[in-house]
């Protein structure tokens, strides 16, 4: 089933608190905003934290990135020796044309 409640920023949260500790009746709260007791009595016991619930930027260390990361290592790697491996077909070319040539 869907939630079709109203959802509230945390600034306007934040706003109603002040205003209701500021001593503003309650009905005019209610009235005045359209929220209900029992939403403004929530906001009251667990303030809107000042920390977002979910975070900006994401944690790199998630096992699909470690993952990743250990197979571009192997790459790596495994580049290097096949830029070696054929420096030294290169070389061993040159040897077979500078004979070839030679005889």
């Amino acid at each position: 089933m869907r939630n079709t409640g109203k959802r509230y920023t945390d600034d306007f949260k934040k706003m109603i608190i002040e205003i209701y500790n500021s001593g503003k009746p309650i009905q005019e709260i209610f009235s005045e905003y359209g929220i209900t007791s029992a939403t403004l009595y929530k906001w009251l016991k667990n303030p809107p934290s000042s920390k977002t619930k979910k975070p900006i930027i994401k944690d790199n260390t998630c096992p699909n990135n470690i993952k990743k990361d250990t197979e571009v290592l192997k790459l790596q790697k495994e580049i290097q020796l096949i830029k070696e491996e054929n420096e030294i077909l290169k070389k061993a070319i040159a040897m077979f044309a500078k004979e070839e040539s030679q005889s």
